[in-house]
């Protein structure tokens, strides 16, 4: 569902800029956690898991514009924070492409993410 409203059609923003435009892998787990935060936040109040889901969908296309904006967090993996949530998107930058490795909680596990590199 996110992976694909990722590589969906863009503004026409996007279509000027889009050779500038890295590819983003989003990993499994990363997907899972996303879900699983949606399921969650929209059982505390109807449509708070659907701000959640644009929360992670814009900070995911502003990190696939300019992706060595943000800060490293550890070695290669960058962290880039959701706004008004407890939440940081972990990903690294190769050449072509942007992974996403996790959607990891502020308050939660902080390193559970890294046997994910391999």
């Amino acid at each position: 569902m996110i992976a694909s409203m990722l590589s969906g059609k863009a503004g026409p923003i996007c279509w000027i800029l889009k050779d500038c435009f890295m590819k983003i892998k989003i990993h499994e787990l990363a997907v899972q956690e996303i879900e699983d935060a949606i399921e969650w936040y929209e059982m505390q109040s109807r449509g708070l898991g659907e701000r959640f889901r644009h929360a992670v969908i814009a900070q995911m296309s502003k990190i696939k514009i300019h992706p060595g904006w943000y800060p490293i967090e550890d070695g290669v993996i960058h962290k880039a924070y959701l706004p008004k949530f407890p939440y940081k998107i972990l990903f690294s930058i190769d050449e072509t492409t942007i992974i996403i490795w996790a959607i990891a909680h502020l308050h939660r596990k902080p390193w559970y993410w890294q046997n994910r590199l391999c």
